[in-house]
């Protein structure tokens, strides 16, 4: 694989009700062709999509961004709703100069992605929706990630008595994983903001399963078959709903598609880019 490095470039933006500031944008961009913009998922970042941009840089410009508040973009005191990464997303692109492009996000950048199409319609060439979050609220299998949100130090006392166990039942990495949600909780503002909203269910505005009708640009959607973390009916959902989509749902796969299908994604993005007239 190349060695992609990140570069940044700061522009003025609102979001929020809150005024005007100057924030930094962190993004890779490389290739040549016409321009496709990645946009990770939760617990993510531009990297993410490296192996995929590796394959595809020969024919397109590539540019994966950090989302506002993740990676090294700019991190401010808001709710970071997802309309607010759309903003940030769409101010990036303008920055750059790049007046069209195609969208590929995965999860939470599938649902950025998405909005982005209904604020930005004539600047989108088309869509790839990966694990496409967003369609509903979906939360049941995040109430077990509840108690890890209490600031109390009962909670590590209790994560640190639990991890000997674990790892001698061989279940090592789900102590990593119980380890790594903590952290976030504890010093990730863009995760405590967006639990605590979800929990809350102020998220229901930004939901785009009733708006999906009035996305036109052409779609792609790749859902895991396996995926625990965003069902395949939203994938459905939308395919039934966009006048222009089309399914395709990998056998066995979970998830984690741009790192555990790194080719498969590859080679069903490059077909779907180059069928779509530029």
């Amino acid at each position: 694989m190349v060695d992609l490095k990140k570069s940044h470039i700061s522009f003025e933006l609102s979001v929020e009700g809150k005024p005007k500031s100057n924030v930094s944008a962190a993004y890779i961009d490389i290739g040549n062709g016409p321009a496709i913009l990645f946009l990770h998922g939760f617990f993510s970042d531009a990297m993410v999509w490296e192996g995929i941009i590796t394959n595809l840089k020969d024919k397109y410009r590539c540019i994966s961004l950090d989302l506002l508040g993740f990676g090294r973009s700019s991190k401010l005191e808001i709710e970071y709703k997802v309309d607010s990464q759309v903003a940030f997303a769409k101010k990036f692109m303008e920055t750059l100069g790049i007046e069209r492009f195609f969208v590929v996000g995965h999860s939470l950048g599938s649902w950025t992605a998405s909005r982005l199409e209904l604020a930005a319609s004539e600047s989108v060439l088309g869509l790839v929706l990966l694990a496409p979050a967003g369609v509903g609220e979906y939360l049941e299998p995040y109430r077990i990630l509840v108690p890890f949100s209490w600031e109390t130090p009962v909670v590590d006392w209790l994560i640190s008595l639990v991890s000997p166990v674990l790892k001698l039942t061989g279940a090592g990495n789900l102590v990593q994983e119980i380890k790594f949600i903590r952290e976030r909780f504890l010093h990730d503002p863009v995760f405590q903001a967006w639990i605590q909203r979800a929990f809350r269910l102020e998220i229901s505005d930004e939901l785009i399963h009733e708006v999906a009708k009035n996305i036109h640009s052409p779609t792609f959607i790749i859902c895991g078959e396996s995926d625990e973390t965003i069902p395949v009916e939203f994938g459905k959902h939308l395919e039934a709903n966009i006048s222009n989509a089309t399914l395709h749902v990998i056998p066995g796969a979970d998830h984690q598609l741009p790192t555990k299908c790194c080719q498969v994604l590859s080679d069903l993005t490059l077909d779907f880019v180059s069928g779509v007239a530029v």
